[in-house]
């Protein structure tokens, strides 16, 4: 059920991509028909969306309880196989171990298809947005339309006749020496000229001497030669990146712990650790690389990747998983008080968890 959800996912990302395709191909001429039709489909997105959820709820409730009713029966199989034999008891224990790695493949699963969910989410919040920045797009397209067509409409009206310049009436000549007079006033004469001495000849003026020839330029000094740039520092190296995004890297990570390659796991999980700090499932990569260490048998290392689980991520639901394999690691090392203290903090702050179940069934006294 797990691999058809995941299924499910990819189709409903390969659909979310064809719709972005779409809204860029419809970004400069889409209409309000266009728009609507995408409004359609996001919603239809978001009912699939929801139905897969909650598929992914029920699947995790019949997980669940499957997981309730095996470890129930396991636990009586123990409880009357321990009274025949030490040899049954241990294959017993030995097949308790085999469905705890099994349930820890499950809930990888399950945060695998979280993850997946939580990414469908996004990219339809993604093109939500777009579709309303096309709208708004189309919104002031239709505007500048509307305002060419009024200028357009005001261009093309007919413009009113123009009134033809007035003409001037022809009116009696002014003689010599006379000012026109004002319009309905006689004409005023002028004063009589007074006559004047004839004026002296003047000298016959040279004519301008052509100008001097102009020695050629000498020719202009060549540049001085440009300084040599100074050396520019190279950039610092960049921080190398990984090349996987964080949900195939955590992906890979927990599949390589699953095939029992558990030093490619600590790799993987270490590098999304540091690479992805603040995601979500960070606490579960720090979980799962502490599960790679106890799986290897070193239990110190193991129980400090635990213990960084527990003082990073209080509220994470990774935390009463990581006090009890601590209590666990602890044990194995010898070191009964550490493993009492480790429980003790399990059942007094997560009571109410299966690990608290597991952790009272080790008849554990805590004060």
């Amino acid at each position: 059920m797990v691999l058809e959800m995941t299924r499910m996912a990819w189709e409903q990302r390969r659909g979310t991509w064809v719709l972005l395709g779409a809204l860029t191909f419809l970004a400069g001429c889409a209409t309000n028909e266009d728009i609507l039709a995408i409004r359609r489909d996001m919603l239809a997105l978001r009912t699939e969306v929801a139905s897969l959820s909650r598929a992914n709820q029920s699947s995790r409730d019949f997980t669940e309880e499957r997981l309730r009713k095996v470890e129930a029966d396991v636990r009586g199989r123990v409880e009357s196989s321990a009274k025949e034999s030490e040899g049954s008891r241990v294959a017993l224990n030995q097949r308790l171990e085999e469905l705890t790695t099994e349930t820890r493949f499950a809930q990888g699963k399950m945060e695998e298809s979280a993850s997946v969910l939580r990414d469908l989410q996004t990219r339809i919040d993604e093109v939500d947005q777009r579709g309303r920045q096309t709208n708004q797009r189309i919104e002031a397209m239709d505007q500048q339309v509307k305002l060419q067509a009024a200028r357009l409409q005001a261009v093309e009206q007919p413009r009113p006749p123009t009134p033809p310049p007035a003409v001037a009436q022809p009116g009696p000549a002014v003689p010599p020496g006379t000012t026109a007079p004002a319009p309905g006033q006689p004409p005023v004469a002028a004063a009589p000229a007074v006559p004047t001495a004839p004026a002296a000849p003047t000298a016959p003026v040279a004519p301008p001497a052509p100008p001097a020839p102009q020695p050629p330029a000498a020719p202009a000094p060549p540049p001085p030669p440009a300084a040599p740039a100074a050396p520019v520092p190279a950039p610092p190296a960049a921080r190398p990146q990984p090349t996987l995004p964080p949900e195939d890297l955590y992906k890979a990570a927990l599949s390589d712990y699953t095939k029992g390659d558990y030093d490619l796991a600590i790799t993987g999980f270490r590098t999304y650790v540091k690479a992805y700090p603040r995601t979500s499932l960070t606490p579960n990569a720090q979980y799962w690389l502490g599960e790679c260490f106890f799986s290897q048998k070193n239990y110190a290392q193991a129980v400090e990747e635990f213990d960084v689980v527990v003082r990073e991520y209080p509220d994470n639901p990774k935390v009463p998983s990581a006090l009890f394999k601590q209590g666990e690691a602890y044990l194995q090392m010898g070191d009964t008080k550490q493993a009492t203290t480790a429980l003790c903090e399990l059942i007094a702050k997560h009571g109410k968890t299966r690990e608290a179940r597991l952790a009272r069934d080790k008849n554990v006294r805590c004060r």
